[in-house]
């Protein structure tokens, strides 16, 4: 496997820890939002928005692990993996968290740095 492959598989193995890691404290803060005196409404919300970011790193990783066997369409996937790995994880700075920072900033600089070195995809054949 290239560079390009290694690293897109690294990246997808940094995104899928932080979904990982955040997906595990689903029972928690809902055994936690159910104990409190919140509203029914928020209650049952709660649940379905805590979910959302578990689930959109799942699919971020989906596409990378496409990305890593599809050698024609790894530098336009990770390209767009970049920045959609980093912005999750700079937003966790709202809640003062620096791990998933670094975590997912690295996980976009490997992307990055998967589209940058895989090989252009070759032109068709020419026609007349």
């Amino acid at each position: 496997m290239r560079l390009s492959g290694i690293c897109c598989a690294l990246g997808v193995l940094f995104v899928s820890t932080i979904a990982m890691l955040h997906g595990s404290g689903f029972g928690r803060f809902s055994a936690e939002m159910n104990q409190s005196n919140a509203s029914d409404f928020l209650k049952g919300m709660f649940q379905v928005l805590y979910i959302l970011p578990s689930l959109f790193l799942v699919v971020l990783a989906a596409f990378g692990v496409l990305a890593i066997f599809n050698d024609k369409a790894r530098a336009q996937i990770c390209i767009i993996l970049c920045p959609a790995a980093i912005a999750p994880g700079a937003s966790a700075l709202l809640l003062a968290e620096w791990v998933p920072l670094v975590i997912m900033t690295l996980g976009g600089a490997l992307f990055a740095v998967a589209a940058l070195t895989s090989s252009p995809p070759s032109p068709g054949p020419q026609g007349d």
